[in-house]
């Protein structure tokens, strides 16, 4: 996103990057990022501003989720508008004396990088707490974009979503206030997103509207692919969806579309012929292509790229982050994955804004694209992930490592309240709300299930789901849930260790791979367990 163009919210002073500091651990000291003083650790390195240390984590996640709950104010006038959170149609917020203002930013909508976001930041909190109203939160935002933004049959993209109004619309039909798109186009990327989240929404909620919309997506997506190549992909990054006109021919950020069209083959639902003919032609571009020159190109809602040799690290990292969870995706995976993570290093976390740090105390920071380099909590959050994920499948500690200092980072991008700082050490630029509420915290469920020691002590959580869990039910020695996937994986931390694991009624064993569990014991009567199956259904932990 191109931040620069958006009202100012914080002017906040670049934080100096540390030469040497003093050794006690809880800093006094004029060094602060956004409204916390830094807090270093022996070795003089950056640890959360939260305490104690073994929950900030968690207590992150969840200032951020009850700020959404209890402190965002209502769109501005006239009705119907102002009976709706600023979130539903406005990118980002502005900030005075502590809290949001009444007013809020009029750059433009994103509801192609906020619906996908927030829907995966609530189902894995939902899954980690059992708190059903953050579920409740973002199927009635999604439920809104189906009913006021999917094109008509009658377009040359029928079906499709909207992923981007102007500020303020009630009736979504794209960005154009600015001069930059017209009417109906849209990030076809983005869109993909969407139908992969309205797909497991209807895996979530059973209603049949999420998955009539996700298939309307999925087919469009289908009758439109071609074979890509260096200059066009498999779809046109942007599209005029009323007239069929493409605006930029490559792209490179379709995880999501590849996953909508894999969940749908594997449910039987839809054309799957087409759609896995379609996947087909996705993965050999991705493996072919971006994967091989590094032009993960994607400009986010806001901006009119159209560049066959552009960088953005979200589309690299969607990639990734599937990977380490799908790897058969990629034969390749074990060399690719730690040279996209040193290529986000390299583009990101090097490159700087003038007079912006590319680490602090230890932490790297992350930028987002070409054109816009400015430091971001929620690329942060992704590098940490990513960084994470490769710790726990190759070992190597200084990943690990990696992955701590950027989390670490992250937990200073809120006030006490979860009112987050999305660029702390940038002037100028906007906090939006798919980024702060969406795209950063989901990724803390990725790292938490890689390291299950930075969970919580002596409490039970669901860490990370990749699929889709529902009757979510925690008890003090007995956890509940039902797994919506057929094949998949669920990592806990537990306060006891299971005496059994049942899958529909039927007790599965320890230590197999396929349909089974494993146990680790983190020390003080604590467990880290994974659990694989190859059906859905309930799971009884006890």
């Amino acid at each position: 996103m191109n931040k620069t163009t958006l009202f100012i919210i914080n002017c906040l002073i670049a934080s100096s990057l540390c030469a040497q500091r003093q050794s006690n651990r809880y800093s006094n000291k004029p060094d602060s990022i956004a409204t916390h003083k830094v807090v270093l650790d022996d070795q003089l390195k950056l640890i959360s501003w939260i305490r104690p240390q073994s929950r900030a984590y968690d207590i992150f996640l969840r200032q951020r989720w009850n700020f959404i709950k209890t402190s965002v104010p209502y769109s501005p006038g006239p009705p119907p508008r102002s009976q709706y959170p600023q979130y539903y149609f406005y990118c980002a917020y502005k900030v005075g004396n502590g809290k949001i203002l009444q007013e809020p930013d009029a750059w433009m909508n994103d509801i192609g990088e906020k619906i996908p976001n927030w829907f995966e930041s609530a189902h894995l909190y939902y899954a980690y707490t059992g708190d059903t109203t953050v579920m409740h939160i973002v199927e009635k935002l999604a439920e809104y974009a189906i009913d006021h933004g999917i094109t008509p049959a009658t377009f040359a993209w029928p079906n499709f979503p909207y992923t981007t109004t102007n500020a303020g619309d009630m009736e979504f039909k794209g960005f154009d206030a600015a001069k930059r798109f017209v009417l109906h186009e849209v990030q076809v990327d983005h869109a993909g997103d969407m139908g992969l989240a309205f797909y497991r929404l209807y895996l979530y909620t059973g209603k049949e509207k999420y998955k009539t919309a996700a298939i309307g997506i999925a087919n469009t997506l289908a009758n439109k692919a071609r074979t890509g190549n260096a200059d066009s992909s498999v779809w046109p990054y942007r599209v005029v969806m009323n007239t069929g006109e493409v605006t930029a021919p490559y792209g490179a950020n379709w995880i999501g579309a590849y996953s909508l069209l894999e969940h749908l083959v594997k449910a039987k639902m839809g054309n799957t012929a087409a759609y896995s003919s379609t996947m087909d032609k996705v993965r050999d571009f991705m493996l072919r292509f971006p994967m091989q020159t590094g032009y993960w190109a994607d400009g986010h809602t806001d901006t009119d790229i159209k560049s066959n040799a552009y960088k953005s690290n979200m589309g690299k990292s969607n990639t990734a982050l599937y990977i380490l969870d799908n790897p058969s995706f990629d034969p390749e995976w074990k060399t690719h994955v730690p040279q996209m993570i040193q290529w986000t290093e390299t583009n990101f976390v090097t490159r700087c804004v003038e007079g912006e740090p590319a680490t602090q105390w230890g932490a790297n920071l992350v930028g987002e694209q070409d054109d816009f380099l400015p430091k971001m909590d929620y690329q942060t959050a992704r590098y940490a992930a990513e960084c994470a994920k490769w710790y726990a499948v190759s070992g190597d500690t200084a990943y690990k490592e990696k992955a701590y200092r950027s989390l670490n980072w992250v937990t200073y991008c809120s006030d006490s309240t979860g009112l987050a700082f999305e660029s702390p050490v940038s002037k100028g630029v906007s906090s939006w709300w798919s980024d702060c509420y969406g795209e950063g915290p989901r990724m803390f469920y990725h790292a938490l299930a890689a390291i299950p020691e930075w969970a919580p002590t002596h409490e039970n959580h669901i860490l990370y789901s990749q699929g889709i869990l529902k009757d979510v039910l925690y008890e003090a020695k007995k956890i509940q849930y039902t797994a919506t996937d057929e094949n998949g994986t669920e990592f806990l931390r537990l306060s006891f260790k299971p005496a059994k694991i049942l899958l529909n009624g039927q007790r599965i064993a320890d230590q197999n791979k396929n349909t089974g569990y494993s146990i680790r014991s983190l020390g003080g009567g604590d467990y880290a367990v994974t659990v694989n199956r190859a059906k859905a259904g309930q799971i009884i932990i006890e």
